[in-house]
């Protein structure tokens, strides 16, 4: 028997999840719709483009968009555990150094 269902296994899910099991006040469940999130390609910079048309990701699709000329771009977001937080398109930059030093801005 649980005491808190946490629904989606999101970073915000998990985050409520862990939060709660610390603090000893009940049992919890987390239900989440995917899987692990064990495909190689989640865990490479930028390879959540490859998984587009996998069922690893849920395909919303936003509302018109005048900036875009009224086209309704789909919103991929991540159907495993960890959710965005895991299917995400991470991609490394290296800054430059007026970047991290606000005396030369």
């Amino acid at each position: 028997m649980a005491d808190y269902v946490v629904v989606g296994g999101g970073s915000a899910g998990c985050a409520l999840a862990g939060r709660l099991a610390m603090s000893n006040s009940g049992n919890v469940v987390v239900l989440e719709g995917g899987p692990r999130d064990r495909h190689p390609l989640i865990h490479i910079p930028a390879g959540f483009v490859k998984l587009l048309g996998s069922k690893l990701l849920h395909h919303y699709k936003v509302e018109a968009q005048e900036g875009l000329g009224g086209r309704t771009p789909i919103m991929p977001q991540g159907a495993v555990l960890g959710g965005g937080g895991s299917v995400n398109a991470t991609i490394y930059i290296r800054g430059q150094r007026a970047d991290y030093d606000p005396g030369r801005r």
